[in-house]
């Protein structure tokens, strides 16, 4: 691949390391490096959280790591050499979870507030919806959709109703769907065009919020109540070309913020076909892992055309989603203890969100992932739905006699786990996926919302570490922007909107907030033996950074850019 250039949104040691991986002892092979990468700081995220002053490539994996010195030896004729002039390396970033075909907001307008959009009022809705209409030349009649409202960060602090949408927007259908991702607030002419009304039932697991006193939909969408309007779409299907276009361009972003490894959560059948041609035309140069919905999966499991736990031409169907709750800063996600504030469409005296499947559901979908030997990941932020998913993973190994520790079932978020369940986890071998950014954009909102001991609790990596658990962090792009460096800084320092810090005793040293983006994302995958370390054999995805995180006021880790990132030995990005 060329090297493209793209502006993004937002100790040495002195010993040789050769073989054929990590650790086997063996003696320095006589062979020459495709590339070395010399005088920079190699952080290798290995065992022992090793540093070097240089790394060679060969074949598109790591052939060494260690000394100028000694990588130097490696050099022939044909070696490319790279002065790194005193920058720094570490693995590829390993997306713990995140929504990468997440391709329909690239086609909505932006209402999000700071510093991701500059929404503040619901009058600045609008105004972003109108605007967007207008440099979209869409006409009357055509559907209008915008992404990343937050109320709590609404001058109003609440939720737009329909009649917010309806005077700017008489003859359009339009949608905004919350940054959660969870609900959605319709106009009336969405909501007539879907078939909403006084008389619609609430679907199961979802919610039609009503005017006070009345049985007449308010315009917002709790949960499966939103899909009628969310999947409402206007425009025709694009191309296999311009859909292929799209795809480059958001690896190319995916890789501008240094990450190798991208998972697309909750794959549809349409985008599972289109990252399958794409694989089959050599058009992937970043690893996809992808998650079929849950409700895709006897058609995926029944089709010749796709193979679970294989990677193929960047390509892996690597396990499937299940939803089991909502969002807690939506307040639709499900608790054992009650919100401490009121939550819209629940009018009972204590309201603790709702799961959005029932212990059945959740039970037979955890039996068919285990069966079948398909990775379980699973959404689950409040402790309630948490203790759905552990009776869900006892229930299937009771059911099926065994007490395997090594299926590596995936708590997606794990945001709001008790002490108590992240000990199950340990005996379980389920795998805690956390969320620190949350602490920043929602950490004030949740104190609020939970109280301070829940909330501080949020994201538990450093007592989940402490347990000997490996946790993963993710941003649950486009949920929270994908930056890597940001995520990182929120898992050190747990910044909050205002600068408190949402729970201190959570926060994590730079290179445990590291591994968490990189080796045990590996593990994730069932990969660590093959990516996520600078190690010899491992492949040679390495990330170069303006600055060292190990070694920067923590404070400034956000501030870091990545500069180069280098897939298989080749560069995919660079600054």
């Amino acid at each position: 691949m060329k090297r493209t250039t793209f502006i993004p949104l937002f100790l040495a040691l002195p010993l040789l390391t050769l073989g054929k991986g990590p650790g086997d002892g063996s003696k320095p092979a006589k062979e020459s490096a495709d590339k070395i990468f010399v005088n920079g700081t190699i952080i290798t995220v290995d065992a022992k959280n090793s540093t070097a002053q240089a790394v060679a490539v060969k074949a598109g994996k790591v052939l060494a790591v260690g000394s100028i010195r000694d990588i130097n030896k490696l050099r022939d004729a044909g070696t490319v050499v790279v002065d790194l002039g005193g920058k720094t390396v570490i693995p590829g970033f390993i997306d713990g979870h995140s929504h990468f075909m997440s391709l329909e907001w690239t086609q909505t307008a932006n209402v999000a507030a700071p510093p991701v959009g500059t929404v503040k009022t619901i009058a600045d809705i609008v105004s972003e919806l109108k605007k967007y209409k207008a440099e979209k030349n869409i006409p009357d009649g055509a559907w209008i959709r915008g992404f990343g409202y937050d109320v709590d960060q609404l001058a109003e602090k609440r939720h737009p109703i329909k009649e917010d949408l309806d005077g700017a927007f008489p003859n359009n259908p339009v949608v905004i769907t919350h940054v959660s991702g969870h609900m959605s607030v319709a106009n009336s002419a969405a909501l007539k065009a879907s078939g909403i009304d006084s008389t619609t039932k609430d679907p199961a697991g979802g919610i039609i919020v009503r005017k006070d006193g009345s049985n007449e939909p308010a315009g917002l969408l709790q949960e499966k109540a939103q899909y009628s309007v969310r999947l409402k779409n206007a425009n025709a299907t694009p191309s296999l070309d311009d859909q292929l276009k799209v795809l480059h361009d958001q690896q190319l972003y995916y890789a501008s913020q240094g990450i190798t490894t991208a998972q697309d959560g909750s794959t549809s059948f349409e985008s599972l076909q289109l990252l399958k041609q794409a694989a089959n035309k050599g058009k992937l140069f970043i690893d996809i892992e992808t998650l079929p919905s849950y409700g895709i999966i006897d058609k995926v499991l029944g089709n010749p055309d796709f193979t679970y736990g294989t990677l193929t031409n960047h390509l892996k169907l690597n396990g499937f989603k299940f939803m089991s709750d909502g969002s807690p800063q939506g307040k639709t996600a499900f608790f054992g203890q009650p919100y401490l504030t009121k939550v819209p469409g629940c009018d009972a005296e204590v309201c603790r969100g709702f799961p959005v499947t029932s212990q059945g559901q959740f039970n037979e979908a955890v039996l068919k992932g285990f069966k079948n030997n398909i990775q379980t990941y699973v959404h689950c932020n409040g402790d309630a739905a948490i203790d759905m998913y552990i009776e869900a993973v006892e229930n299937a190994n009771r059911v099926l006699g065994t007490t395997s520790t090594n299926r590596r079932p995936v708590v997606i978020h794990s945001q709001f786990v008790r002490p108590d369940q992240l000990d199950k986890y340990k005996q379980l071998g389920m795998l805690p996926a956390c969320f620190t950014n949350h602490t920043f954009f929602w950490g004030d909102v949740h104190v609020q919302n939970l109280g301070e001991k829940r909330a501080f609790f949020s994201s538990p990596l450093k007592t989940a570490l402490k347990k000997g658990i490996i946790a993963t962090n993710h941003t649950d792009f486009p949920v929270t922007p994908v930056n890597q460096l940001f995520l990182l800084w929120s898992s050190v320092n747990r910044q909050s909107r205002s600068g408190r810090t949402i729970g201190p005793d959570e926060r994590l040293t730079p290179i445990e907030g590291l591994r968490a983006v990189t080796i045990n994302g590996a593990y994730e995958y069932f990969e660590e033996k093959t990516k996520g370390s600078i190690e010899p054999g491992k492949l040679a995805d390495l990330v170069v950074l303006s600055d060292n995180p190990l070694t920067i006021d923590p404070l400034k880790i956000k501030d870091i850019v990545v500069l180069e990132t280098i897939k298989e030995g080749s560069t995919i990005y660079k600054r």
